[in-house]
């Protein structure tokens, strides 16, 4: 019984830990060949972390679709846009209605095909709790590519 809630007390953890690709949302336009924002939150949690590395990147979705069969957990990081720190703050001009925060401007290759769906792909990397112990978790949102201005 008490491994269970030994389990069940890093689960909680970990999922206390999790981020969130706020920007851009699922299903977005981007155009290929041009700098897109993307802004990964992580909602404040009573359990200590140290950060250690985000990694942003880009992968083709299969013929039906992300939402359908994708699972960034399984699959190939695909392009990488940035690896690098990730150090989310809390913004004065927010009000304190959102949770910390870090934007990130990435190049999105020109070779992208117009109509293609691909997975924008957040892999964090965290340290966790007081052991602590190691989370890494792999988030995504689907986006579809058109033509860039040039």
């Amino acid at each position: 019984m008490k491994y269970f809630a030994v389990l069940a007390t890093l689960a909680a953890s970990a999922l206390a830990q999790s981020i969130n690709i706020a920007s851009p949302a699922a299903n977005s336009t981007v155009y290929r060949g041009e700098w897109l924002m993307v802004e990964v939150d992580k909602p404040d949690s009573l359990t200590g972390s140290t950060e250690v590395a985000l990694v942003l990147s880009l992968a083709h979705c299969p013929s039906e679709g992300c939402a359908a069969t994708f699972d960034p957990a399984t699959a190939a990081v695909g392009q990488v846009l940035y690896n690098g720190p990730y150090s989310p703050q809390y913004h004065p001009e927010t009000g304190g209605g959102r949770p910390p925060y870090q934007n990130f401007s990435v190049p999105l290759p020109a070779s992208l095909v117009p109509g293609d769906q691909v997975a924008l792909i957040a892999t964090h990397v965290d340290l966790v709790g007081a052991g602590p112990f190691a989370n890494l978790e792999t988030k995504f949102v689907p986006l579809t590519v058109v033509q860039g201005y040039y």
